[in-house]
């Protein structure tokens, strides 16, 4: 394997909660295992790329690449795709690098489980698909939009490294998210803290060497 504003309001976003008709996958997605996550994903008529070339043209942008090289040793990628309607697609449809009506679904698992979800709508995602994203991924809690930075006593900003930069997190603190186009980005808060320290000690550690020679 290669590795590879929103008018969306987030104060709406408590009343996900609401959304219990969907008991049967309101459960965690991030931290779920991997068999768990397809078996449900399949039987929904989601099927999972197997080209490489078309892996590598879907991982183009995604935020979660820059990383890989500071944990690429305990971890896989795998990216879905699941139409719109729930049909399963055909063998036609999936020919070619084309990008297909429905969703891209891109799943980094950490030994097994799932730490990074995103979610990509090829065209424009709706507020009520917004919310149940939400709502699938709320971890029995309710989102938070992110409060600006506190400030220590002699005027500094707290701080609160991230990773992929999150906009919102859960109450009880287990899963963090970002919008980001036609699509969300959820993550494992501890994993999010940890690239951003591990990037940082690693920019520090380049930086004699880049700049040697001014």
């Amino acid at each position: 394997m290669k590795y590879p504003k929103s008018s969306f309001l987030l104060g709406l976003s408590c009343a996900v909660l609401a959304l219990s008709a969907l008991s049967s996958t309101a459960e965690a997605r991030i931290g779920e295992r991997r068999d768990s996550i397809e078996r449900r994903l399949f039987a929904s008529g989601g099927i999972m790329y197997r080209d490489d070339e078309t892996e590598e043209s879907r991982r183009k942008g995604m935020p979660y690449l820059k990383y890989m090289e500071l944990i690429a040793g305990s971890t896989d990628i795998r990216i879905y795709y699941k139409t719109a309607d729930g049909r399963r697609p055909s063998s036609k449809e999936l020919e070619g690098k084309r990008v297909l009506p429905g969703w891209d679904m891109h799943v980094l698992y950490v030994n097994g489980k799932s730490a990074v979800e995103v979610y990509k709508r090829s065209q424009g995602m709706t507020e009520y698909e917004f919310n149940q994203l939400l709502g699938i991924q709320s971890s029995g809690s309710y989102w938070k939009k992110k409060t600006k930075a506190a400030k220590t006593a002699d005027g500094k900003p707290v701080k609160d490294p991230s990773a992929f930069g999150y906009e919102m997190q859960t109450e009880n603190g287990m899963v963090r998210a970002r919008k980001m186009g036609n699509g969300l980005i959820f993550f494992d808060p501890k994993l999010d803290v940890m690239l951003a320290e591990m990037n940082d000690s690693d920019q520090i550690e380049k930086a004699p060497v880049s700049v040697n020679g001014f």
